[in-house]
Parts: structure tokens; C-alpha cells; sequence
């Protein structure tokens, strides 16, 4: 068949399939049907199509569709099979229920403005009664996983102790200081010798008797002046941004003073970024407080470790409730090669 007969052909098959009713999607180099049955669930199917949709909301690319569909195929599967088990028990969802969720959803994610809400529904290829029906499942869904939910797990002390042994890297501290500062700031261009000499005079006087507080109260142009210089926090070394004022701070012990020293001032650009001025200050820094890097004790994270254990073990306890209901259940998963 030659190229020309083999588009012909191509499209004709596209134009025939579209009269039929039936959808297709490009992925790389091969066309897949989005109509295609890729899970049935007793009597429920699972199309491509509702895939494929949920990953594009998600801006997925084409290559993570490939690698995450199951991934989509199974939580689909999880939820129809807890939407059976819920109808199975007997139990219904009032249909005011669903009404009252439905327009908190679009009061909260419209602003109440309908049109915007039809037109979003409409971008995603959805019908009102779709929406609804969606909102009807979650509810469900969010149900039976909270009747699986146990509401107080026992987890002896031996078990906590043990996961923040095995765990210390979790629960590791940075080494941190607190620092108290003066600065000199280029007010009107002031030469960086300026600078320094104003601030070796305060040095000076501080070395003389004057406390570091007092001194901070009184010169410079720090924003924490007001604050006798103290920055209120304690920091790790990550948490300062200017590589001088880091270098110089995690130098000095606690209650150790800085000799004067040039910093380059930093500013944020229009795009967002963080980077270095045209201009300098010289700072004198005091290390106020300063703690070694280690662990947080165990009684500080107990409570912490606790719930971590619990939402493993009900996370264990929610499959193998699944993988029952999968075992009871018709499941068939047939995915696009």
C-alpha cells in the first residue's frame, strides 16, 4: 500500500471510529483508545480515557502517564471496590448530603459563580450529573476509610523506642546560634574605610566596659537596633543567607564578639531571586547563644513517633482489607502496551 493510500486509509478509520462513537488519543508514536476497557471491577470498567484524563489534570508528560498508570489503575480499583463494599452493607449517601457538598464546592472553589463552575466542568469533559456522581463517590470512599481507621492503635513504649532508635537520622538537630549585631550601613556612599572606623570605635568602647547590648542600642543602621541588636531566633548555619555573616558567626563562642567585617549587601531582584547588591556594610557580630548539633530526647518526639506508627500500621490493616476485597471481587486490569 503506498503512503498516500496508507493516510487515506488512516483517516478513514479515525472518520469511521468518530461516527461510532469511539475516542482516540495520540501517546508517542501509537494511538490508543480512549474508550478502552483497562480494568473491570465486578461489574464496573475502568476506560483509559478516565486515566488518561486524571494524569493530564496533573500535567503528567507522556512518559509519566507510561510509568504512573498502574499506579492511577490501582487507586481506581481501591475505590470502586470500597464503593461496592459500602452499597454491599446496605448503607446509602442522602441525597441532600451530596447537595450540601456540591455547592460548598462551589461557593469554596467558584466563589459561588456558576458559569465559571460549567465552564471549568466542561475543560475537563465532565457533566454536572458526572461531578455529582464524583462527589457521591468520594464521600463514600472517604467513609469507608475512616470505618477502617482504628481509633486507638496499642503501641508499647518497647515499639516507640525502638522506631526512634532505628530512626535517629529523623530526628536529628542542627547546630544553631543566636546573635546579636551591630552594623554600618552606606548611607550616603560612605568608602568601606569609613565604615570600618566607626565600627572599630564601638569595638573599642565595648572592650572599654560597654556592654554589647548598649552599644548595638545606640550605633548603627541594623534592623534590630531597636532590639539591642538581638535577632530573636536561633539560626542553623543553612538558614543564613549572607556566606560572610555565616562564616564569621559559627566562628565565635558563646558570648564571643566578631571583629569588624565587610558584608556584601543582599537584595531581591524583580524576578524573585536573591542575590548581592552593589553595596556593603560592616557588621560586628556576638554569638548570644549557640547549641552543638545532635538529637531531639525521645519524650520531645514520643507523641510524633506515636502517630507515625498508627498511620502505618492502619496503612497495613486498609490493604489487606483491599487485597480481601480484591479476592473476593472480579478484577481484571488489561493496560494499554
Amino acid at each position: 500500500m503506498g503512503t498516500k493510500s496508507k493516510i487515506y486509509f488512516l483517516k478513514s478509520i479515525i472518520f469511521l471510529a468518530g461516527i461510532l462513537g469511539f475516542q482516540f488519543i495520540s501517546l508517542g508514536a501509537e494511538l490508543i483508545e480512549l474508550n478502552r476497557v483497562v480494568a473491570k471491577v465486578n461489574e464496573r470498567v475502568v476506560t483509559w480515557g478516565e486515566i488518561e484524563n486524571a494524569m493530564t489534570l496533573l500535567n503528567f508528560t507522556d512518559s509519566e502517564k507510561n510509568d504512573r498508570a498502574n499506579e492511577f489503575v490501582d487507586g481506581k480499583i481501591d475505590r470502586l471496590l470500597s464503593i461496592t463494599a459500602f452499597y454491599e452493607k446496605g448503607m446509602n449517601i442522602p441525597t441532600s448530603y451530596i447537595e450540601q457538598e456540591y455547592n460548598k464546592r462551589l461557593i469554596r472553589e467558584f466563589n459561588g459563580d456558576r458559569k465559571l463552575f460549567r465552564d471549568t466542568l466542561r475543560s475537563k469533559g465532565l457533566s454536572q450529573l458526572e461531578y455529582r456522581k464524583e462527589i457521591e463517590e468520594e464521600i463514600i470512599y472517604s467513609h469507608m476509610l475512616s470505618t477502617r481507621r482504628r481509633l486507638k492503635e496499642e503501641i508499647s513504649p518497647e515499639k516507640v523506642e525502638s522506631y526512634y532508635q532505628k530512626n535517629l537520622q529523623k530526628f536529628k538537630t542542627e547546630e544553631k546560634i543566636q546573635l546579636g549585631e551591630i552594623a554600618f550601613s552606606q548611607i550616603a556612599g560612605e568608602p568601606e574605610t569609613v565604615l570600618l572606623q566607626q565600627a572599630h570605635k564601638v569595638l573599642k568602647d565595648i572592650k572599654n566596659g560597654q556592654k554589647f547590648e548598649d552599644a548595638a542600642l545606640k550605633n548603627g543602621q541594623s534592623p534590630f537596633r531597636d532590639k539591642s541588636g538581638d535577632w530573636g531566633v536561633m539560626v542553623s548555619q543553612r538558614e543564613i543567607r549572607s556566606d560572610e555573616i555565616r562564616k564569621q558567626a559559627f566562628l565565635l563562642k558563646k558570648n564571643d564578639i566578631s571583629k569588624p567585617f565587610i558584608v556584601n549587601i543582599l537584595e531581591r531582584r524583580p524576578d524573585g531571586s536573591v542575590g548581592k547588591s552593589n553595596k556593603i556594610a560592616v557588621y560586628i557580630l556576638k554569638a548570644l547563644d549557640r547549641t552543638q548539633a545532635g538529637h531531639k530526647p525521645l519524650d520531645e518526639v514520643r507523641t510524633q513517633i506515636e502517630r507515625e506508627l498508627a498511620a502505618e500500621i492502619e496503612a497495613n490493616s486498609h490493604r489487606q482489607w483491599l487485597n480481601r476485597l480484591k479476592r473476593d471481587a472480579y478484577v481484571r486490569v488489561t493496560l494499554p502496551q
